[in-house]
């Protein structure tokens, strides 16, 4: 509950919002769930273990990013702007 919870509870996260779930664990991929339960449009996982991108991407991911320097810049590439 604690990943689907911090996203339909606390984050409130609305249809069509973008979302950014650092670190692709269980709690982190819990949240991914959430995050598609939720209506998200665009879900951004970011993790240093890239080995874990095809199951952020099998359980509803749209994108995944690799955790480094250049993550933010990745973020609001891939939001136009905007973020998440």
């Amino acid at each position: 509950m604690t990943g689907v919870g911090a996203v339909l509870n606390t984050a409130q996260i609305r249809p069509g919002s973008s979302v950014a779930v650092f670190g692709a664990g269980g709690v982190g991929m819990s949240a991914v769930l959430g995050a598609k339960l939720a209506g998200a449009a665009r879900i951004i996982v970011v993790d240093k273990a890239e080995t874990k991108a095809q199951a952020a991407l099998s359980l509803g991911a749209t994108d995944f990013v690799p955790a480094g320097a250049g993550v933010v810049d990745a973020i609001r590439a891939l939001t136009g702007g905007r973020g998440a």
